[in-house]
């Protein structure tokens, strides 16, 4: 059980030694550049995503939580900025050159053609 912002450190595992560390951390090693915040009640986790005028939810963490529901926040907050980044830019298979530019693919197998290029 975590109980503090020191036993946070700890439970992660990583040898960070302060908040700084965590958000490098976080923004560096999730493919969506999540942020971490610390706040005297506990942490948040969210992200901006790119190219949109929102981010995903942020999910915060109060004293005392399981470093379990922490990964789990940010698997959230991973899978949330994909599929907000697959709805506003379509995916990587999808992407077809037309003379106005990049469209989606309307039979893109993998996402049905439900994305939108901004």
């Amino acid at each position: 059980m975590i109980n503090n912002f020191d036993e946070f450190l700890k439970a992660r595992g990583f040898g960070e030694k302060d908040e700084d560390d965590v958000e490098r951390n976080t923004y560096k090693y999730t493919s969506c550049g999540a942020f971490f915040a610390k706040e005297d009640w506990g942490v948040a986790v969210g992200s901006i995503v790119e190219g949109v005028d929102y981010g995903t939810e942020t999910h915060t963490l109060t004293y005392p939580f399981e470093i379990d529901a922490f990964w789990s926040a940010l698997k959230e907050v991973e899978d949330e900025a994909d599929e907000i980044w697959k709805a506003t830019h379509g995916c990587d298979d999808c992407g077809i050159e037309t003379d106005r530019g990049m469209a989606i693919n309307p039979d893109c197998k993998t996402c049905k053609g439900e994305g939108a290029m901004i």
